[in-house]
């Protein structure tokens, strides 16, 4: 069971996977708030180094979060 604010995340954030170990969780048929892509959002389990991790939504293009789910 996750944790309830288990990593400082916050959406709008530039996404950064070479600072977390992340691994891909599944695609939604969103786009983009941030940056108008036509492309679907993808979901990622992302923990940090305690262990701790949350599940984000990230846009292939310009790599901002666009949610936490």
């Amino acid at each position: 069971m996750m944790n309830e604010m288990p990593l400082s995340i916050y959406t709008g954030q530039i996404f950064k996977p070479f600072a977390w170990k992340a691994n891909f969780d599944m695609e939604f048929s969103s786009e983009c708030m941030y940056c108008d892509s036509n492309k679907n959002l993808k979901g990622y389990v992302v923990e940090d180094e305690t262990g701790d991790s949350v599940r984000v939504a990230i846009c292939p293009v310009c790599q901002k979060i666009n949610a936490r789910y």
